[in-house]
């Protein structure tokens, strides 16, 4: 089953001038298999505005910080944790826009039927993680096995957002957008050094398991899952944008080794460093 870069889809996106001419913008991917349709957003920035055609499940894979109006002409800024999803019924309008974005997952198809007619976003559900990153692994390593395989993964993730469990404990409580925000901006000045939870937590004045059970419930990721997501990020882009050796950007990536990354980053999302595009964000 072949993957078009160029399909239709119910979103127009526009890039930014910068960010639409750099070498590192790269076009969605969309599949139709099982009569669902499958869209993988890249991490860039956009501004786009669309009415939806049918009920849509989004997942966003990155935290995203931005501005978008629903059902009307009035923005208001938005904050999308990672590992979240997002329910857009049919007819709903938005309109959205992101400096930097980040990697999203659209499905649409005979599994998504949203009962609300809302748009509502930030639901969390940690079965959805799996069904998500296996979903972009095949999207990215071009190719979809089977489709009565991809539907089962299909409808993990559409029955996840539809059945998101209670939460919000006292931890997921304390951990506001604002620390959190505090905690990973740590976790990516220090990608390439030897973090550790212990040391997030003292820096921030808190126990590591504390830390921990916070951050798990706030954004669906334990510390340590987190800091591998952005450790695989940071080394998709620099392979994508630079001629460094693969070595390097493991070293610069916070991997031990180049094995180590490719271990990782197999296991992920699919796709081994060396099967990604040089010069082209994926």
């Amino acid at each position: 089953m072949n993957l078009s870069s160029d399909a239709p889809w119910i979103i127009l996106i526009v890039m930014n001038p910068e960010a639409r001419h750099s070498k590192s913008a790269s076009a969605s991917l969309t599949t139709a298999v099982a009569g669902h349709d499958v869209t993988l957003l890249p991490a860039a920035a956009y501004d786009a505005w669309f009415t939806a055609t049918q009920d849509t499940v989004g997942f966003a894979f990155d935290a995203q910080t931005g501005s978008h109006a629903i059902g009307s002409d009035r923005g208001e800024a938005f904050f999308r944790l990672p590992n979240s999803l997002a329910l857009t019924p049919c007819g709903c309008d938005v309109r959205s826009s992101s400096a930097k974005g980040g990697e999203y997952l659209l499905v649409s198809g005979p599994s998504v039927s949203i009962s609300t007619d809302s748009y509502v976003t930030n639901l969390q559900n940690p079965r959805a993680i799996s069904a998500a990153r296996q979903l972009r692994g095949w999207m990215l390593g071009g190719t979809m096995p089977d489709a009565l395989i991809v539907e089962m993964e299909i409808s993990r993730l559409c029955s996840a957002a539809l059945q998101v469990p209670p939460r919000r404990e006292k931890a997921a409580r304390w951990m506001t957008q604002a620390r959190f925000s505090r905690v990973t901006e740590a976790i990516d000045e220090n990608l390439d050094g030897n973090l550790t939870v212990a040391g997030l937590a003292k820096e921030i004045g808190l126990s590591a398991s504390f830390l921990s059970r916070a951050f798990t419930a706030f954004c669906g990721q334990t510390p340590y899952d987190y800091v591998l997501s952005r450790r695989i990020k940071k080394a998709r882009r620099l392979i994508a944008e630079t001629d460094l050796p693969l070595a390097e950007i493991a070293c610069c990536s916070g991997f031990s080794s180049q094995s180590h990354m490719t271990v990782i980053m197999k296991a992920r999302i699919g796709v081994s460093p060396a099967r990604i595009a040089r010069h082209r964000l994926c």
